[in-house]
């Protein structure tokens, strides 16, 4: 990586690294002042500018360490506010998950319901089928066609109801598979009343 790819270091780095020169220049000092020879008029003289620079060295190393701490701060506020953010996002998950599966439970009793139509119909087709059929047998296909036309009805206006619901929370998938459920449904209903009003034919 080039050092014009290199991203820019952040606050909290460049304060720390600003302390850490600051740090080793002082203790680099303070080594010399502590190593230095006491022997002269000279040596006095650069000791004593030694130990001026680290009087000034230390007033430094006290607005780095307030600047790192600084740093710190913000560092530890985006953390906290970055927090804040996951932690609405995992509510909002939560309740999405919960109104999926809801929706997917529901969905699935339309399914359920949609297989018990299917089994009533065979009943149906059956008993339409016989060559012969007496009264009796005419009057339950008649009250097995009211069923099955009623129930049909009710069950494709639920299909709607999971749909619009589906499609507001937006989940499209759930919201499609359910209206074309309804829309077999309703398919199934006509043609089911084609073949009633052939029985009088």
């Amino acid at each position: 990586m080039s050092k014009r790819d290199t991203p820019p270091s952040s606050e909290l780095v460049s304060a720390a690294q600003a302390l850490d020169a600051e740090l080793l220049r002082f203790e680099a000092l303070a080594e010399q002042l502590k190593e230095a020879p006491l022997t002269s008029e000279k040596q006095l003289e650069r000791a004593s500018k030694t130990l001026k620079d680290l009087a000034d060295l230390d007033d430094a190393l006290r607005m780095r360490v307030g600047a790192l701490v600084q740093a710190i701060t913000g560092v530890r506020n985006r953390q906290q506010a970055q927090a804040d953010a996951v932690n609405v996002r995992a509510q909002e998950l939560q309740q999405r998950t919960e109104v999926f599966k809801d929706l997917l439970t529901r969905y699935g009793a339309l399914g359920q319901s949609a297989a018990d139509l299917n089994g009533r119909m065979q009943e149906f087709a059956a008993l339409r089928q016989q060559a012969t059929r007496t009264a009796e047998e005419d009057a339950r296909l008649t009250e097995v066609f009211t069923s099955l036309q009623a129930r049909m009805a009710e069950v494709a206006d639920e299909a709607a109801t999971l749909s619009t619901a589906a499609e507001e929370a937006k989940f499209a998938d759930i919201g499609r598979q359910a209206e074309s459920l309804r829309q077999q449904l309703l398919s199934a209903r006509n043609k089911l009343g084609l073949l009633h009003q052939s029985l009088g034919k």
